[in-house]
């Protein structure tokens, strides 16, 4: 499996974003999957919805029922949902929605989050046109390290994996701005 360093990345990542394709970062815990999606997010002038999706549950994904039922014009009782506010927030506005941990949440979840990927819509609501889809994992060539759950080659296909090694070029272009002198001058 061929990793590619984040300065690799970011000059790849538009162009895959400019097809509002969805983009999973899979790599060591730790080496900065996070940051990169918040780094993009700030140079893409878009705000960040972080969801953990090992800590969702269906509810958080779909929403939950609306206490008011609905009528049909026939009679019938029928059940509308209140959707969660990441998700209104990703269907009104251009957000980059980051989902973390995404081969750590239920059965339930994935399938829910392998119809955002795949359709960019869930639960009768579809994300807004400019809204970008980022999911972090860890794994790759390290995935035997983790207790996660395996992802199928269906699910994987809906999105654009990245496996990613960062270099201490990588490190020091990061820390220039974040970390005290004298440690990067020491590092350098």
């Amino acid at each position: 499996m061929a990793t590619i360093d984040f300065k690799t990345f970011t000059s790849i990542a538009p162009h895959v974003l400019a097809q509002k394709l969805p983009v999973m970062l899979r790599g060591r815990h730790g080496v900065g999957k996070s940051e990169v999606v918040y780094q993009t997010a700030r140079d893409l002038d878009l705000p960040v919805v972080e969801r953990r999706a090992s800590q969702m549950t269906e509810g958080d994904l779909i929403g939950m029922p609306d206490a008011d039922s609905t009528m049909t014009e026939q009679g019938n009782k029928v059940t509308s949902w209140n959707a969660p506010d990441w998700l209104i927030q990703a269907c009104e506005h251009p957000v980059v929605l980051f989902l973390d941990e995404v081969d750590r949440a239920t059965m339930e979840v994935r399938q829910g989050i392998f119809e955002l990927t795949d359709s960019r819509k869930i639960a009768g609501w579809t994300l807004h046109p400019e809204t970008l889809i980022f999911a972090a994992v860890n794994g790759g060539e390290h995935g035997e390290q983790y207790q996660v759950g395996e992802m199928d080659p269906a699910e994987l296909d809906r999105w654009t994996v990245f496996d990613v090694e960062p270099t201490v070029e990588d490190w020091l272009s990061w820390a220039k701005d974040n970390v005290d002198s004298l440690v990067w001058d020491f590092i350098n």
